[in-house]
């Protein structure tokens, strides 16, 4: 079948939280997507799926009534929990999906070392449901909240995975999360769910020792990096970066110093490996390069018969 994505079609990125605008048709199978900073991000078309297809590609059947246009908005993307507060002590809990066309949520407690489910939810894109209430004075008595998320869409060209979350509450870290809900249009305590585990964890969070630093060693700016940068904790600790506890900090930590320091030194290019696996370092690289249009003129998969689709190649402005 032929390339579905035109240019002109929104589209929204299947390992990103990201959506933009097919502003370039680079190849045969990448396009150039427009982000919301006005940053072209080069792209595979298996790595994207369009948004609103039936709607914007007039395939909806004749027969079928056509589902209303859902204008696409500037919030975050993601699923959010947010705790409103209702009195001095009263919480409404609510539920939002800013993911996916379709989201199916089934939420688990658990009491004593026993799972019970708790509810199962259906929602579309940009809808919010309530969850339950709940009170702020009775924090030891809270129970633990598991969530399998089911993303799923009405045309795309891979299926989303099903994500898993878990928050532990504790009072001393939940009043942290105190912030402006853009989906409840007031203060709440909001806390996003489609993000890796270990950043919900409120427990783990609770107990860390923030006393304890990654040890990367000072990068000097004038110092010309590698073109080339290994960012597995293996080889940043041979090349002399130093070693952390906190791993994936310790190579974000690496790739930004050393990101500046070729900036500085008006380097052409740099390729950062960074391994396949879950593609989550990747995404977080990518994600800050999007980021940081005055001083990333680019980047893409770098040499695939090199580097096997591992790496990132750069290039500066």
């Amino acid at each position: 079948m032929k390339n579905m994505i035109k240019l002109g079609d929104k589209v929204r990125f299947l390992n990103e939280n990201m959506e933009g605008i097919v502003t370039s048709m680079k190849g045969k199978n990448q396009i150039g997507v427009t982000i919301d900073s006005d940053f072209e991000i080069p792209v595979l078309i298996s790595e994207v799926v369009k948004i609103n297809f039936d709607d914007i590609a007039g395939n909806t059947p004749s027969n079928s009534p056509a589902k209303p246009f859902r204008v696409a908005n500037n919030n975050p993307l993601g699923v959010f929990l947010a705790f409103e507060r209702q009195g001095e002590v009263d919480l409404e809990i609510s539920l939002h999906n800013n993911f996916s066309e379709y989201l199916t949520v089934i939420v688990y407690q658990k009491i004593q070392g026993v799972f019970h489910l708790y509810k199962t939810l259906q929602l579309e894109r940009d809808q919010t449901l309530a969850l339950g209430k709940t009170q702020l004075n009775q924090f030891d008595q809270w129970p633990s909240y598991h969530f399998t998320l089911v993303p799923y869409e009405d045309t795309t060209v891979s299926i989303l995975k099903t994500i898993q979350s878990e928050l532990n509450f504790q009072a001393k870290t939940f009043h942290q999360y105190w912030k402006h809900c853009f989906f409840l249009q007031k203060q709440a305590y909001v806390f996003k769910l489609d993000e890796p585990l270990e950043k919900l964890n409120l427990q783990a969070l609770k107990q860390k020792d923030f006393s304890e630093k990654t040890l990367v060693q000072a990068v000097d700016l004038k110092s010309v990096p590698s073109r080339i940068l290994d960012l597995h904790y293996e080889s940043l600790q041979q090349n002399g970066y130093g070693s952390a506890t906190d791993i994936t900090s310790f190579q974000m930590e690496v790739f930004t110093k050393t990101l500046e320091a070729a900036f500085v030194n008006k380097m052409p290019e740099m390729v950062y490996i960074h391994g396949v696996g879950n593609a989550y370092l990747k995404n977080k690289i990518r994600t800050y390069l999007s980021k940081h249009p005055e001083m990333i003129l680019n980047f893409e998969d770098a040499d695939i018969l090199q580097f096997g689709g591992g790496a990132t190649l750069v290039r500066f402005k």
